[in-house]
């Protein structure tokens, strides 16, 4: 198995503006009417880019599709579908994209899960890959979990969590990739965030994991070390300017971002 360790430092996000965010996405897409199929924002402008193709607007079952720019008409390859919608305990949305030829099309599911809307707890996010019958080793799975809990705990005292707040892993027929990230409070209140990769062999190519290592470990850990510290440097250029908005103003500027589309 190969291991890979990086710390970075990021911009922290306060925790009461977090959770007034999550409410104010909410409370756009609950404040949002339906007319048929077509949306209109709380001001009574018209939602553009996306229909309600099926169900009742935000309930269990009510499915999504974008608009195509060409012809107008709903997308068939791509759709949302609400599966819980409720503040108080989960809500949780499946998106779905086929794409590919129609006898052999490769399907994309995802599934995003947050627990309590009124007082975030977990968020987690689950994808499969199923490819084409052409491209039958492009398949696999992921999952991603963060414990808000234990996440604001780590970031408030520096207390260290009995397991990650945030994990990952990425399953395919030939390797499995584990990631676990894990914050802690820096002396000038910014996050010191150090992100830990574990890649195993699976299959016939487990024992190739080990000679692999050897020859580009070097290369990959510097590659990945370059990745993490890139990420940072665009989170840190942007969250400090967008968590000083208020609420009112989060929900303007994602009222026009959604006109824009």
């Amino acid at each position: 198995m190969a291991r890979f360790q990086h710390t970075v430092t990021l911009a922290p996000v306060p925790r009461r503006w977090f959770e007034s965010c999550v409410a104010t996405l909410h409370d756009l897409a609950e404040d949002t009417d339906a007319e048929g199929a077509r949306l209109r924002l709380p001001d009574g402008r018209p939602l553009p880019g996306l229909v309600l193709a099926q169900g009742r607007h935000l309930r269990p079952g009510a499915r999504y599709r974008p608009v195509d720019e060409e012809s107008g008409k709903p997308d068939a390859d791509q759709y949302v579908t609400v599966l819980a919608w409720d503040r108080r305990r989960e809500t949780v949305l499946e998106v779905v994209t086929v794409d590919g030829a129609a006898d052999h099309p490769a399907r994309l599911d995802c599934a995003l899960t947050l627990t309590s809307a009124e007082r975030p707890r977990e968020v987690s996010l689950s994808a499969t890959l199923t490819p084409s019958e052409r491209e039958k080793y492009l398949g696999g799975t992921g999952r991603v979990h963060l414990d808000l809990g234990r996440w604001w705990q780590a970031t408030g005292d520096g207390r260290h969590p009995s397991r990650a707040p945030l994990s990952g892993t990425l399953t395919h027929a030939l390797a499995r990739v584990g990631v676990t990230v894990v914050p802690r409070p820096a002396p000038d209140g910014r996050w010191l965030v150090t992100v830990k990769i574990r890649v195993g062999g699976r299959s016939f190519a487990r024992p190739l994991l080990p000679l692999a290592a050897a020859l580009l470990g070097r290369r990959a850990r510097r590659a990945c070390a370059e990745s993490l510290d890139r990420a940072a440097a665009a989170w840190n250029a942007k969250v400090p300017a967008l968590v000083r908005k208020d609420r009112e103003r989060l929900r303007a500027e994602l009222t026009d971002a959604l006109l824009g589309a």
